[in-house]
């Protein structure tokens, strides 16, 4: 279970575009109101528990699971928001100070039963869109993926060794890939890509994340 200040550090990074590229220190520490080593400690705590991915001189971004946590913790704000103005009335900068409270109190039971209470609305007081939630298990490691199921690739690895070989064989994110053999010897993968068939590492099949596709 995260902290407060937790769930906080996640939704800054979630909302200046972690999923996509890194998050300099320097912006989180202005968007949380906090200095430069304590962006910098709690980046390294959420990093050891799987959820970011720290880079020192350039900031941080998210892990898929790091990405799945965020978008909760902004779901729920989102939610009480419109809860809290249009079932209790309240305007204007309360509306955020108490969903700020209060999204920290629910679980994710308590939170998607409040959204169908108001009806599954798609967007919050302020018109931000209340984002959908990818089920937690949709997302999985290239190695798990099915034989000849598609799947669209989600995210790349992080760590530089990984991300070069992917790089290096020309895998990019949100492009289609299959695949259609497991080598018995190393277990080696063999994927269709862009018309192509590639080899893929263990390690690296490990850690390129998919979603099926029909």
């Amino acid at each position: 279970m995260l902290s407060a200040a937790e769930e906080n550090y996640l939704k800054a990074v979630w909302h200046h575009g972690g999923g996509n590229a890194e998050v300099p220190m320097q912006v989180l520490a202005q968007a949380l109101g906090t200095s430069g080593p304590s962006v910098t400690e709690m980046a390294r705590r959420l990093t050891e528990k799987g959820l970011l991915a720290y880079k020192p001189y350039k900031g941080v971004r998210f892990t898929p699971q790091g990405q799945r946590l965020a978008t909760k913790v902004v779901r729920r704000h989102r939610i009480w928001e419109t809860f809290i103005a249009q079932v209790l009335g309240y305007t204007g900068e309360r509306i955020h100070e108490l969903a700020e409270k209060l999204e920290h109190l629910s679980d994710d039971e308590f939170t998607e039963r409040l959204y169908a209470y108001l009806g599954y609305p798609a967007h919050d007081p302020h018109g931000d869109e209340i984002p959908m939630l990818l089920p937690e298990e949709a997302w999985k490691p290239l190695s798990r993926l099915p034989l000849h199921q598609p799947a669209r690739i989600c995210r790349l690895p992080d760590t530089p060794p990984l991300r070069e070989a992917a790089d290096l064989l020309g895998l990019q994110a949100d492009k289609p890939i299959k695949r259609v053999r497991l080598l018995p010897v190393d277990h080696i993968h063999l994927v269709e890509y862009e018309n192509h068939l590639l080899w893929i590492p263990p390690s690296l099949a490990e850690n390129l994340w998919v979603v099926e596709i029909p």
